[in-house]
């Protein structure tokens, strides 16, 4: 007995553990080849992207094992989940295995950085910096009197203001008019520079009226009269059915306008895209839209402007089905009448009416990865991979996913599994009865994130970076992930993908310090088993402001500007759809630009990519603010 109860003592047991533990990790690792694996980061799923809501982590829950993936390495062993780092996770704080930092789990080390050596600009052209000590004020107005043809002044009047600058024509000014107290139909453009305007009418049922306004002096305020001359109208019968004669109870419109004049997007080297909120912002006649009930047959009467063409969108809805159509009309003295043809659209359609005849369709795919079998968090068919709006499976078993009460044509299959980590994208034609067997080929894609020689680690902070995989482009199919540079010279982030084109891009995530990254975005094309790398330097980063004025302190409206680390006269053209524009005012405020040396390009007169009217080197600090005040261009 004493024998036993000595074998059963804890101390005894435990031994015979640590020996049994021992043995088994000696024949398992007698059985393996020796060779180290090669080494892969876990991309951490940001949760804070709108993309990414509601979808899981990378590789989380995934049914495919190391051997049945194939060779080809995966992130995440252990299919877990880290969380986003807005929410207190660490994001990807492994360390780079060349980088020589260690990891600690809190993506900060015990080792400082290495500085290195700064950025050095090649030698080119450098013009010397010379600002206006005393700028022009904005005091200028323009008071516009609105009357109609018989002399009344208008309460009310909706008007937009056009600067003229140059080279890029008009430009709108985003300000909005003042009435003028105690003045009935004046209203006051107040404190504007000196230069050359355009007041416009954006007044529905009027023609239109516009005026041309020079400022000659910064305290000058001067007048203008705008006549609005009621248009003529004449009525439009519109006979709205569905595709088989049935007329719809009520119809949506949407009425769009004559176009106005909007030159504001037009730069020297491309377009601007239209931040403005809303048409009138934006210095154009917004659509009107409401939904109205049908007379008999169909019919719909609209009272629209003589001579003018006006577009006109139908809709209605049939048998939980969305129809749609368009018509361009030009009324003419009298009744017009027009016949409209309602047919079916689909959700991502755009509010595009399909053309021709509408046939159904039926889709039943078969999803593999690599050849193996796998599970899928998520399949769903796309009308248009930047539509948010999608349409689920009918039914799922298994791997192989059906699709019914579709409609044949064109459709776009979104699939996304815990095994790859962009949403695998594919054109798919549909037919009566079409079926698929897709085979999901991936690739790796090591995403490098260098920082800038000489920047350092922000002051309190963290130095994190986000990366979004943009299948085919879509901002609206994407995937985020976060990444760490806090403490380490270099970092990297290793993904999954499906073959197929890619844009990714690299950016500082909210609430923590702005980076500035160059290249902002890359393009690719992973193939079958491919392998490919994107590198990209990110530095800290600068608010920049300043303002571009003439010899006389006057600013100069819509002003171009580049930030770049090229020489005049060797700026890839590339980088033209990274020029920024300054406002009417000739005000550029720049809350992400790159620390360190850089070239500042600025056109105001010229229109010669490889000539700029200006300039000028700068050393941007680190994280901090830099105004340069108001730099002089035009001598």
């Amino acid at each position: 007995m004493r024998l036993a109860e000595r074998l059963n003592s804890f101390p005894v047991i435990a031994v015979a553990a640590l020996l049994l533990a021992g043995l088994f990790g000696f024949l398992i690792g007698f059985g393996t080849t020796g060779k180290a694996a090669p080494t892969i980061r876990q991309a951490t799923l940001d949760t804070n992207s709108p993309a990414a809501v509601g979808r899981g982590g990378p590789l989380e829950g995934s049914s495919l094992t190391p051997r049945e993936r194939g060779d080809t390495p995966r992130p995440d062993g252990n299919g877990g989940r880290s969380s986003s780092p807005r929410n207190g996770g660490t994001g990807s704080t492994s360390s780079n295995p060349g980088a020589g930092s260690g990891n600690s789990g809190t993506g900060t080390t015990s080792q400082p950085i290495k500085t290195g050596e700064p950025r050095k600009l090649p030698q080119g052209r450098v013009d010397p910096l010379v600002t206006a000590q005393q700028t022009q004020q904005a005091q200028a107005a323009i008071e516009v009197s609105v009357r109609d043809a018989n002399g009344n002044p208008l309460p009310f009047a909706l008007l937009a203001l056009d600067v003229n600058s140059g080279p890029l024509g008009w430009q709108l000014v985003q300000k909005q008019p003042q009435a003028v107290p105690e003045t009935r139909g004046v209203f006051r453009f107040s404190q504007l520079y000196a230069g050359e305007y355009r007041v416009r009418s954006l007044q529905t049922n009027y023609r239109r009226a516009e005026a041309v306004v020079q400022l000659l002096r910064e305290d000058a305020t001067e007048n203008v009269s705008l006549v609005f001359e009621p248009l003529e109208y004449s009525q439009v019968e519109f006979f709205v059915r569905f595709e088989d004669g049935e007329a719809p109870d009520e119809v949506e419109l949407r009425i769009q306008r004559p176009d106005q004049d909007d030159a504001s997007s037009n730069g020297r080297f491309g377009k601007y895209a239209d931040s403005g909120a809303g048409g009138v912002s934006r210095g154009m006649i917004p659509p009107t839209r409401y939904r109205q009930r049908t007379a008999g047959g169909g019919l719909v009467k609209l009272t629209l402007p003589v001579g003018q063409e006006t577009q006109i969108d139908f809709a209605a809805r049939k048998a939980e089905i969305d129809y749609q159509a368009n018509a361009s009309v030009t009324p003419t003295a009298g009744v017009t009448q027009k016949e409209v043809t309602l047919l079916p659209t689909e959700p991502g359609s755009e509010g595009e009416a399909m053309n021709g005849t509408v046939s159904p369709g039926k889709l039943a795919v078969t999803l593999t990865v690599d050849g193996k079998e796998a599970s899928f968090t998520r399949v769903n068919l796309y009308k248009d991979v930047n539509d948010f709006q999608y349409r689920p499976p009918s039914t799922t078993e298994e791997n192989k996913y059906v699709f019914q009460s579709i409609f044949a044509g064109s459709w776009f299959l979104v699939a996304e599994s815990a095994g790859f980590h962009a949403p695998f994208v594919q054109a798919v034609d549909v037919g009566p009865e079409t079926v698929l067997e897709i085979d999901i080929k991936t690739g790796h894609l090591r995403v490098n994130a260098a920082r800038e020689p000489g920047t350092p680690d922000p002051s309190g902070g963290e130095a994190r970076y986000r990366v979004r995989l943009r299948p085919m482009g879509s901002g609206t199919i994407e995937r985020a992930y976060n990444g760490n540079l806090t403490g380490k010279q270099s970092d990297f982030i290793d993904f999954i993908v499906p073959a197929g084109p890619y844009d990714v891009r690299v950016e500082s995530p909210e609430n923590y310090a702005k980076l500035a990254v160059s290249p902002v975005e890359q393009s690719f094309s992973m193939t079958a088993g491919g392998e490919q790398a994107l590198n990209f330097t990110l530095s800290a980063a600068t608010t920049l402001k300043f303002q571009v004025v003439d010899a006389n302190g006057q600013p100069i409206p819509n002003a171009e500007f580049l930030l770049t680390f090229h020489e005049a006269g060797a700026v890839p053209d590339s980088e033209k759809t990274s020029v920024e524009k300054a406002g009417h005012d000739g005000r550029c405020d720049v809350p992400i630009a790159p620390s360190g040396p850089v070239y500042l390009m600025i056109w105001t007169t010229s229109t010669d990519w490889n000539n700029p009217d200006k300039v000028l080197q700068l050393d941007l600090p680190a994280y901090g603010t830099k105004d340069l005040g108001a730099i002089v261009v035009q001598q």
